[in-house]
């Protein structure tokens, strides 16, 4: 997955601060866009990239981050929540809890998914393994 940057500043290491406009899932920018979703769309975030081209301070980039550490991401973020909610939704039927008593016990499975997400994202930041690479200088 390819991102537009601009590099803040150099870090040692061969590393740079990168500066990443967040967008919307409908992929446009959504300072000009009149959709109305800009509430649902946080500012700029910081994140360390390698710097593979010597990029200097205040260049738009290219970057990229791993493919299958993304995937993983997603898939703790997406499936997980919706996997209890599903789960738990069964065993509650099974046990004879009744419609609204299997869907409670689905919604506190979903609640969990969503809060080990949060927690397990915390822990990934914390650690630092996300890898960004600067693959090229942007565009324009």
């Amino acid at each position: 997955m390819t991102q537009n940057a601009v590099v803040k500043r150099l870090l040692p290491n061969g590393k740079a601060e990168v500066e990443v406009t967040r967008q919307s899932a409908c992929g446009h920018d959504c300072a000009k866009c009149g959709g109305g979703c800009t509430e649902m769309v946080s500012g700029p975030i910081l994140a360390e990239a390698v710097n593979a081209i010597g990029a200097q301070p205040n260049e738009r980039v290219v970057i990229e981050g791993e493919f299958r550490q993304l995937m993983g991401l997603a898939a703790i973020v997406y499936a997980v929540p919706l996997v209890l909610f599903f789960g738990l939704f069964a065993v509650g039927s099974l046990f004879g809890l009744g419609e609204g008593g299997a869907a409670a016990l689905g919604i506190v499975g979903f609640v969990l998914g969503v809060v080990s997400a949060i927690q397990y994202n915390k822990r990934y930041k914390a650690r630092g393994t996300m890898v960004f690479t600067i693959v090229s200088r942007a565009a324009g």
